[in-house]
């Protein structure tokens, strides 16, 4: 029996986001030309992935070029499959480092990024929000 897919490599991670930013439903060939370091070779097995963990699903099908392609979009779940993946990583790395330097490195920025003020600040009001019992 195969063993069960619990993360995703870069180049799924990158068909992912392609998939997830896109204003309208896309296919492989869109996700080419969005990504041109990406091949059909690395595409397909990519969408197959996703698709089979539920981050994905076939919107419709189009002629694109007098050939049948599929469009994909996230689904609804994927943003509670990637908390969930993303949960599972964290007890992982969680056992192998210590607590603390975990935080710091999810709230951590690189020099000139203010994102992760942005975070923090978000963080913040989950906290508040939680300790109130929301």
């Amino acid at each position: 029996m195969p063993k069960e897919k619990n993360g995703l490599n870069f180049k799924e991670k990158q068909v992912f986001e392609i998939i997830k930013n896109a204003a309208e439903p896309v296919t492989s060939n869109d996700i080419m030309k969005t990504a041109p370091e990406l091949n059909k070779n690395a595409v397909q097995p990519a969408l197959r992935t996703l698709l089979k963990m539920g981050l994905i699903e076939v919107f419709d099908t189009v002629v694109d070029r007098n050939i049948l392609s599929r469009r994909f979009v996230m689904t609804k779940e994927a943003p509670k499959i990637i908390g969930d993946l993303f949960f599972e990583e964290f007890k992982t790395l969680q056992r192998l480092a210590d607590t603390n330097v975990l935080l710091t490195a999810l709230i951590t920025t690189k020099k000139g990024d203010t994102s992760g003020k942005a975070d923090l600040e978000d963080l913040k009001k989950m906290i508040d929000s939680y300790k109130k019992g929301n």
